[in-house]
């Protein structure tokens, strides 16, 4: 369509033109050379414009093409308006997308609700934009009771290191695992008074981390004594320290 345009605008260019100088019209050509200036002296007149000449002025071929210039600019701005908008919405997409991954590299297991509120970015925006991710392979997500964790998809994290992340973001819950790995046989009542908690509280928290085998319990008497799994210890050790 341009195309076309362009072409319309020179052939009516030409016409106009030659109708001003066949009608007693005036000629533009380029400036002779300063050698033949010379020679013609003060015939020629070089100290400037004698007057400034205004658009109505100008001869019909140039006005047409300039009226015609700004239209198709105009014409050819609309259609490429989607694609530049498209392209927009696109970097913006890609920087909200770097800045979700940068954040979930430096903080394993955080909730879509988390990101939000530190990167300053609607959480509607988050979900939508870990959603995208997530179908990309670019994150995990692991759900624990309800909430929702985010993790970077590599081998860097076990199934083990995704549960005892997930349970280290609380920190009541991770009061009580330091506790019972720093003091082997702890009993639910020791726990609730070191943590100044509810022995129903301390009870929930135990019952969830039993639940995944984070820790066991041993029944000595009329007590009940806590001990971290074994086999989970070493991953414990390393995320407690981060």
């Amino acid at each position: 369509m341009w195309k076309v345009m362009l072409l319309f605008i020179l052939v009516l260019s030409a016409a106009v033109g030659i109708t001003s100088a066949d009608t007693g019209g005036y000629t533009v050509g380029p400036c002779p050379p300063e050698e033949e200036l010379k020679k013609l002296g003060d015939t020629v007149d070089m100290s400037g414009a004698d007057r400034t000449l205004t658009f109505w002025e100008f001869p019909l071929s140039f006005k047409v093409a300039y009226i015609l210039g700004y239209l198709a600019a105009f014409i050819s701005l609309f259609k490429l308006a989607p694609i530049i908008l498209g392209q927009i919405r696109s970097l913006s997409k890609n920087v909200t997308q770097k800045k979700i991954i940068c954040y979930v590299l430096r903080k394993p297991g955080c909730t879509p609700s988390e990101i939000s509120r530190n990167l300053k970015i609607s959480l509607g925006s988050i979900r939508y934009q870990i959603k995208a991710l997530k179908a990309e392979e670019e994150l995990t997500l692991t759900k624990e009771g309800k909430f929702t964790r985010v993790f970077q998809n590599s081998n860097v994290f076990t199934n083990n290191d995704k549960t005892i992340i997930s349970h280290l973001k609380g920190s009541t819950r991770k009061q009580i695992l330091l506790n019972i790995l720093e003091n082997p046989e702890i009993t639910n009542q020791e726990i609730s008074e070191k943590l100044n908690l509810d022995k129903s509280t301390t009870h929930w928290h135990i019952k969830k981390l039993r639940e995944d085998n984070i820790i066991f319990s041993e029944v000595e008497g009329k007590f009940t004594k806590y001990f971290v799994n074994p086999s989970v210890e070493p991953e414990l050790l390393k995320w407690l320290k981060i």
